[in-house]
């Protein structure tokens, strides 16, 4: 598994832990964020780790809408997919 895909898991599984049944706040939105530039941004450049993190969290927020259901991540397939699609953008 590429390291971006593996921290983008082990952020998901973070933000999951402090949320319960509810909306994407903006403050969950720029954590997820935050935690995603942290860690992306030796492996992508700061500006490419920009763009992926903010396709990232929309893509995740679309397909979870309840930030308490964005637990199930790593169990679905198409996060994978997901994270490579973000990492296509230009």
């Amino acid at each position: 598994m590429k390291p971006v895909i593996r921290n983008f898991i082990i952020l998901l599984l973070m933000l999951c832990s402090f949320s319960c049944k509810r909306k994407w706040t903006e403050k969950n939105k720029s954590d997820f964020v935050s935690g995603c530039l942290s860690r992306q941004v030796k492996e992508l450049g700061v500006k490419k780790a920009r763009v992926y993190c903010s396709c990232l969290v929309d893509k995740v927020v679309r397909k979870y809408p309840n930030a308490s259901d964005a637990q199930y991540i790593q169990y679905d397939s198409a996060i994978t997919r997901l994270a490579k699609d973000c990492l296509q953008q230009p």
